[in-house]
């Protein structure tokens, strides 16, 4: 760590909070801990003790270190307290040391590995210290049930969690022997720099949530089966087949689906283990060629949203998605219940106050820009600089003249006016 910190404090809220809203906070855990991370002494406060400020010094010789900083910092916000200066986020150096193929088992099946801190602890080999329910226990405290447990109980259920961060700060910094090289020493400096985006930025882009135009949103709503039965009507491309693939309640069915490949003259798809169609990402991406497969990935995205009415909306009319930073493995934010999750046309609910501009950015190919600045690759430097780096490639492959079915954004937009006239 090039920069010495005179002390860290770690630690941990638990708060209430309900879809949608801002986190209720109900208590606060933290140890503080000498430049050589001894421990000094503990800070415990519940609800109606925070004051008006941290009960620890945040200035530029302390270092705030939590797991999943973020939800620290949220918690921050809503006590109107002022970031830390400087913050280790456990859970974005977890990810650091964790996100690294290991070498190819052609018998092992793969499995995606959950990224909690008690999954953390393992991978550094602290284990054995979960001796309740901890899932329960905060999906209890999340939902204001923490009566059921008393103060006390909730109390050390917190300060648990901040003794292991404690170890694990401690196991990150040294390091771990073993298969494939072990794990190395965090880069703490690199760690300091992401904790930026991971904690501080991701905390306030969820205290802010995303606008969303409520009273558009309750329309659709209250008019659900008329709105999925149009939509099914217009994008089911086997609508008028004997075999439609989606009822007109907007329920999907794996066997029609694939009967109705068969009727259109599909003979391959991409399966799971379990001999079931594959319909994820991927398996879109791959058969998006075919006729109608666009319109029917839409829908089933966009239905996914209406019909389960998973769309998370405060009280101040604002959605705010879980975010998980560097979740992908590109290393992108994971997000869920979000209108990100849906196709673009489901992106119409968003509306900004009419005092405010809101800018809809993104990057474009973002991974080959990447790619392009640390290999110094010329001709990949050229072709991105050419503004569309697939179209490049597919001219030189020969590829630009196949077909691929596109389904506007405008023409998958929610009619407010046609419901309102309906």
């Amino acid at each position: 760590m090039t920069k010495k910190f005179r002390r860290m404090v770690v630690a941990d809220f638990e708060y209430e909070v309900s879809d949608g809203n801002l986190p209720n906070p109900l208590c606060l855990v933290a140890h503080i801990l000498d430049e050589n991370l001894k421990f000094v002494r503990a800070i415990r406060l519940w609800r109606g003790e925070f004051g008006s400020k941290p009960p620890f010094d945040i200035g530029d010789d302390t270092l705030f270190c939590a797991y999943t900083g973020w939800a620290e910092l949220m918690c921050f916000a809503r006590l109107g307290w002022k970031f830390p200066t400087h913050i280790f986020d456990l859970h974005t150096a977890f990810l650091a040391a964790s996100n690294v193929l290991t070498p190819y088992e052609p018998d092992e099946k793969r499995i995606k590995e959950r990224k909690r801190l008690v999954d953390a602890c393992k991978l550094y080999g602290l284990e054995g210290w979960q001796s309740i329910d901890k899932e329960s226990i905060a999906k209890d405290i999340g939902e204001g049930r923490w009566r059921d447990y008393g103060q006390p109980a909730v109390l050390r259920y917190c300060e648990e969690d901040v003794s292991m961060t404690v170890l694990l700060l401690r196991a990150e910094l040294r390091g771990r022997p073993g298969r494939f090289g072990g794990l190395a020493p965090v880069n703490t400096d690199l760690v300091l720099h992401w904790s930026n985006y991971s904690a501080k930025a991701v905390a306030q882009i969820q205290a802010r949530g995303m606008p969303i135009d409520k009273p558009l949103w309750d329309l659709v709503q209250e008019n659900k089966a008329a709105v999925v039965a149009d939509l099914v009507q217009r994008f089911d491309p086997s609508f008028s087949s004997a075999n439609p693939i989606y009822t007109a309640e907007g329920k999907f069915s794996y066997e029609r689906f694939e009967r109705w490949l068969a009727e259109i003259g599909v003979t391959e798809w991409p399966r799971l283990d379990s001999g079931q169609l594959q319909t994820d990402s991927a398996a879109w991406d791959l058969m998006s060629y075919i006729p109608g497969i666009e319109n029917l990935r839409a829908l089933r995205d966009s239905l996914r949203v209406i019909v389960n009415a998973n769309l998370p909306i405060g009280r101040d009319g604002r959605n705010r998605p879980s975010l998980f930073p560097f979740g992908t493995r590109t290393g992108r934010n994971a997000h869920t219940k979000s209108l990100f999750n849906a196709h673009a046309g489901m992106r119409g609910f968003m509306l900004f106050p009419p005092d405010k501009i809101g800018v809809y950015l993104d990057f474009k190919s973002q991974e080959i820009g990447v790619s392009a600045a640390l290999s110094d690759d010329p001709a990949l430097i050229d072709s991105y600089k050419s503004g569309d780096v697939y179209y490049s490639f597919a001219r030189e492959c020969g590829l630009t003249g196949m077909r691929w079915s596109r389904l506007s954004e405008q023409n998958f937009r929610i009619d407010k006016w046609s419901l309102c006239r309906g």
